[in-house]
């Protein structure tokens, strides 16, 4: 909802510490130069034919490299890309039929349509976008600019939505003030601040839209399961964020350019017990001196793989603590366009104080030059979105916008990601849950012998990023070389 030259995580976290939200303003980036559901296994032309060997690998035998890697998402691709640069044979073990894990453009309607990640979140300093520059992929700066409709579907003032993610910033300092140094769930504290500010009716509807909107949606979580007393640590972003124009497996294929991954692997067993590192997948198995792990959290937690020897008790700790999110994405495209043109962001509080839905859209129409919205939803109704037939998601969507747009038609058509029952995803990316801190993304991280661990989870100051996903890859790599 923010509108301003530092990412908004960086906002954010700067609000929640008490800097003015005056002081964050009017310093926005220029643009740059350069009737289905969605899972992200559907095969489109970010697959096989852009890694160098994206292969299935044929029963019987056991192959092997230097290296074996699980996972062709971006932290699984860079690692493989540092080490086939430093001369080590790497394979790449994907379940998918497809690369690019949690990044997936889909273009069944004949545009991009990002899936899964959308945004380079901090452009300065970001690998990301310095990859996307060098490879010449068009991206277009995203201010979080919001026009934001009231709970009786009246327009707002310029600047409503701004004033009341700082309000929500005040509620959430005051509140975790007070938070038990052995945590608590951040809704405790918000709700212990908002009964002490005795909120009018009017006030208490635009809260909780804010909640929903800067809080919910950014660490996709209910407030209630996030950590008050460490939600947002190791928020690091540094400049504008920024959205692909022709999709983010841009990024995606660039990296998996010339590499071996052999596709349709579902890896059941990983095994660092002798001298050599043995891989066993639905297909066959497969042997390296080192193994990098760079599943998602989420398939960490429901233990579809087995480890001999098991994980480590701070390892296995760290992943019942940490959180797996969701962030329901839903495009819903339309006969026309019924909202104003020029908006980038549209917020609709509420009429009541139920959990929040469909609070929060991008206007798509300017990206993809047709009437598309992109709707989000985060935690337990994410959840419930992404198990909803297309007819209930659109209905409820549909009730939503009706409140601002009365004469809204209903979608012609919609894409909905399915990231929570994906069974290779479980889920969107990794959250601080009640009880957990940075420490557990440093002991997800650290290596066991000859297993190394990567993903967004791993990261400390960059979680649920693309870019962190990225640098940890190029970690495990760097420290497979260091041997």
């Amino acid at each position: 909802m923010a509108s301003s030259c530092i990412s908004r995580r960086e906002a954010l976290r700067l609000l929640a510490i008490g800097v003015p939200a005056g002081a964050l303003a009017g310093c926005g980036a220029e643009p740059s130069a350069s009737a289905a559901t969605s899972n992200g296994t559907a095969k489109d032309d970010a697959g096989a034919e852009d890694a160098g060997t994206s292969t299935p690998g044929s029963p019987g035998g056991t192959r092997s490299a230097d290296v074996l890697v699980l996972g062709a998402g971006i932290a699984g691709l860079r690692a493989a890309e540092v080490l086939t640069a430093a001369g080590k044979s790497v394979i790449v073990l994907e379940a998918r039929d497809r690369i690019g894990g949690r990044i997936f453009t889909d273009r069944s309607w004949g545009m991009p349509l990002d899936m899964g990640a959308s945004w380079i979140h901090g452009v300065t300093g970001n690998p990301i976008a310095e990859r996307a520059a060098r490879e010449g992929l068009r991206t277009r700066a995203f201010a979080y600019e919001s026009i934001l409709y009231g709970w009786n579907g009246a327009r707002r003032a310029a600047g409503e939505a701004d004033r009341i993610e700082a309000r929500v910033r005040q509620l959430i300092t005051a509140g975790v003030a007070n938070s038990p140094d052995s945590d608590e769930p951040l809704r405790t504290a918000l709700d212990r601040a908002i009964r002490a500010a005795n909120l009018d009716a009017a006030t208490r509807l635009d809260v909780e839209m804010g909640i929903t909107a800067s809080v919910e949606h950014e660490y996709a979580a209910d407030a209630s399961e996030l950590s008050a007393n460490h939600f947002d640590d190791g928020a690091n972003e540094r400049g504008g964020d920024v959205l692909f124009l022709d999709g983010y497996d841009g990024v995606v294929k660039a990296v998996a350019r010339g590499l071996d991954v052999r596709l349709g692997e579902v890896v059941r067993e990983v095994d660092t017990s002798g001298d050599r590192a043995v891989v066993t997948t639905a297909q066959g198995t497969f042997d390296g001196d080192a193994v990098i792990v760079t599943v998602p959290l989420g398939v960490l937690k429901a233990q579809a793989i087995r480890f001999t020897p098991a994980l480590s008790p701070a390892k296995s700790t760290a992943i019942a603590r940490l959180g797996m999110g969701a962030l329901s994405k839903s495009y819903l495209q339309f006969a026309s366009t019924f909202w104003p043109a020029s908006a980038e962001l549209l917020n609709f509080v509420p009429p009541s104080t139920r959990p929040s839905q469909w609070v929060e859209s991008v206007n798509a129409a300017p990206l993809v030059g047709a009437p598309v919205l992109l709707m989000f939803n985060a935690g337990a109704f994410a959840r419930r979105v992404e198990a909803m037939t297309n007819d209930e998601a659109g209905a409820s969507a549909l009730t939503a916008l009706r409140l601002p747009f009365p004469s809204a038609s209903a979608p012609t058509a919609q894409l909905r990601s399915t990231w929570t029952t994906d069974p290779y995803s479980l889920g969107s990316y990794s959250f601080l849950a009640v009880g957990s801190s940075l420490d557990d993304r440093d002991a997800l991280a650290a290596a066991e012998g000859k297993r190394f661990f990567a993903g967004e989870a791993c990261s400390r100051s960059d979680a649920a990023t693309v870019h962190g996903a990225w640098a940890s890859g190029e970690r495990a790599a760097n420290a497979v070389l260091r041997g």
